[in-house]
């Protein structure tokens, strides 16, 4: 008889979370998949974690940017979050990608987004996808704007920590940062190329709401979404980068990841 094996996914090495060396086994909740199929990398990676897997068919109508299904899906999220489980939600309409596949981890700050960061290397590990760990900036900032440099050189800090962060967890995950002007909620659109956008979803203790980014990735990202809870804001500070890190120039130019 042959004893499947699981491997648990280190804990990250993130500024402003402690790290704990001994990957946990207990039961971690469960994953709500919203969708038609559950995908097979999906079924790895709640085995990997002890997680339970709750099936909700796709809610309202077929059209991806019907209001009534994204309704319908922020309240599943909102249901989710209390009990601090991710929702993935499927694509209603499939797309074809290059391989290897692609994830996407859009970051707003560290240590606020390191558990979407980290969900979002265990997923990459399961559908053997390359990482993509992506900030806007607003283009607020004209090429000129008082506090453009500043803000490029937090925004080339936050990428590098979570790159590091997530390149040291998993060996061989090939991990690259992009740094583009544009604000968050449009860097989730249509344009995006990827298989997996992987997001920070409700706060527990905000009565499950989604924020502005969130609910424009169920209207118009074009792949997969996986919404993963945030820790309450009294267990949550933004992560400043030092000045004296040392960081790698991160062109500040829009396109596809």
């Amino acid at each position: 008889m042959t004893t499947a094996t699981t491997t648990a996914t280190p804990a990250l090495d993130v500024p402003g979370v402690p790290r704990s060396d001994t990957p946990s086994r207990r039961p971690r909740g469960a994953l709500v998949v919203v969708g038609d199929e559950i995908p097979g990398w999906a079924v790895r990676w709640c085995d990997d974690s002890a997680r339970e897997i709750r099936h909700r068919l796709v809610p309202g109508p077929a059209d991806p940017a019907s209001a009534e299904r994204v309704g319908a899906i922020m309240e599943i999220t909102a249901g989710a979050a209390r009990s601090g489980d991710p929702v993935l939600v499927l694509p209603v309409l499939h797309r074809t990608y290059a391989s290897p596949p692609q994830v996407v981890a859009a970051v707003r700050c560290l240590p606020d987004d390191a558990q979407p960061l980290t969900e979002a290397v265990a997923c990459a590990g399961h559908m053997g996808a390359d990482l993509v760990v992506a900030h806007g900036l607003p283009t607020s900032f004209g090429e000129r704007s008082v506090g453009l440099d500043h803000a490029v050189q937090n925004a080339t800090r936050l990428l590098d920590a979570a790159v590091r962060a997530a390149s040291s967890s998993v060996p061989g995950l090939r991990v690259r940062p992009w740094l583009t002007r544009v604000r968050a909620d449009e860097l989730v659109g249509e344009p995006l190329d990827a298989d997996l956008l992987v997001l920070g979803g409700p706060r527990a203790d905000r009565s499950g709401r989604l924020g502005l980014v969130a609910r424009s990735a169920l209207f118009h990202a074009p792949c997969a979404v996986l919404l993963t809870p945030r820790p309450g804001l009294s267990a949550s500070e933004p992560w400043a980068p030092t000045s004296g890190e040392k960081s790698n120039p991160i062109p500040a130019a829009g396109g596809r990841p």
